[in-house]
């Protein structure tokens, strides 16, 4: 690490906000965590920013706090090659990546642990907060990641292209809720909400909160605290949430985990991703399916991005997804997804549902939320 590393220049990514109004919501959330961010990343020493934002009224809003945006690129939006672009044209050694929404609850000293972290890896060393499924990403050499562009459609991939086809020692900082915790989907935020090391412009942009997934979200805690019960993770499930689940509820965990890396291993790209629940759900169908799980558990939380990905037919689009997890059936076009979120919405039991998240990071900070006293 260079000898200036107290100043390692900050790279912000805030993707289009989409044009529905799930898409719309979920966009305020994401700019509002991503200026809380850059002021704790300022507190902590970082250096300048640079933010890549898709939408002009996020330029502008980051423009404002002192951020150099990037101007607009070729089209199609790839990250990868707009990553490395940024590296070559500001002559970027060391680096600090961010996606927006990707750590909505790190507090300064720990972004000061993460930095001082990066400084004791060996030359073109890289710390990422999840090697499968990289959301922020500090780097010792980020023109490591120029030949690499190509194979980064997304930041997901970076820790794990970096490490397997970079030969680069990737690792990742001490588990803790804040480092596992980004959000993507609705139901993240819902998980997130009471957390204390939520920031002030996210706490106020989640204000007023959508009512049917508050709720939702509230009889899941209510299961979580009851003795006994019964309760089912499905799709990506972290170690670590379902051991704390574990460690802090006396609850009894049905645990379904498939496909865990799917994005940055290329299987969802390649059209490889493989679920025996998804392949239940078909062959039962939603109804009843619901009415399975029903039987079994008094409360669900589910990555059913695993299920969209197995499909023969095209991935929802995000307005879609986003609308699903809220319960906003009104508001879903794509027929088997509505079918879905119909019958979760009608389901005697909680089931929230989300992506990768929800049965990892957010599922995190929800527990230590509901069961303070104790870190993850």
């Amino acid at each position: 690490m260079p000898s200036d590393a107290g100043a390692i220049p900050i790279v912000i990514f805030l993707p289009p906000a989409g044009p529905t109004r799930a898409e719309g919501w979920l966009a305020g959330a994401r700019a509002a965590a991503a200026e809380d961010l850059l002021q704790n990343l300022r507190t902590a020493g970082y250096g300048a920013c640079s933010v890549v934002a898709a939408e002009k009224a996020d330029r502008d809003r980051f423009e404002a706090l002192g951020a150099l945006p990037l101007p607009e690129g070729p089209q199609p939006f790839h990250f990868g090659r707009t990553l490395a672009r940024l590296v070559e044209e500001r002559g970027f050694t060391h680096l600090a990546y961010f996606g927006g929404a990707s750590a909505p609850l790190a507090s300064t000293e720990l972004l000061l642990s993460w930095r001082a972290q990066v400084s004791a890896l060996p030359p073109g060393g890289a710390l990422v907060n999840n090697l499968h499924s990289t959301d922020w990403a500090i780097l010792s050499d980020a023109r490591r990641l120029v030949p690499l562009a190509d194979r980064l459609p997304t930041d997901n991939s970076i820790g794990w292209v970096l490490e397997v086809e970079g030969g680069a020692v990737v690792e990742e900082p001490p588990p803790t809720t804040a480092s596992r915790t980004d959000f993507d989907t609705p139901s993240d935020l819902a998980l997130i909400l009471g957390h204390a090391a939520l920031g002030s412009q996210l706490r106020k942009a989640l204000h007023p909160f959508p009512e049917g997934l508050q709720r939702k979200v509230a009889r899941l805690a209510a299961v979580l605290r009851t003795p006994a019960a019964s309760v089912a993770l499905i799709g990506r499930v972290s170690e670590s949430a379902w051991r704390e689940l574990n460690r802090r509820t006396q609850v009894w965990a049905r645990v379904y985990a498939e496909e865990r890396g799917m994005r940055a291993s290329g299987r969802q790209q390649r059209r490889e991703v493989r679920s025996l629940i998804a392949d239940m759900l078909d062959a039962s169908g939603p109804a009843g399916f619901i009415q399975r799980l029903e039987s079994m558990v008094q409360a669900v939380v589910w990555d059913t991005r695993v299920w969209m990905a197995q499909r023969t037919d095209a991935w929802p689009k995000a307005g879609d997804r986003m609308a699903a997890d809220l319960g906003w059936v009104e508001d879903v076009e794509d027929e088997a997804l509505r079918q879905l979120t119909e019958a979760i919405e009608g389901a005697q039991i909680p089931i929230v549902t989300g992506g990768h998240g929800v049965v990892s990071g957010s599922l995190l900070a929800f527990l230590e939320s509901l069961f303070p006293g104790t870190h993850c």
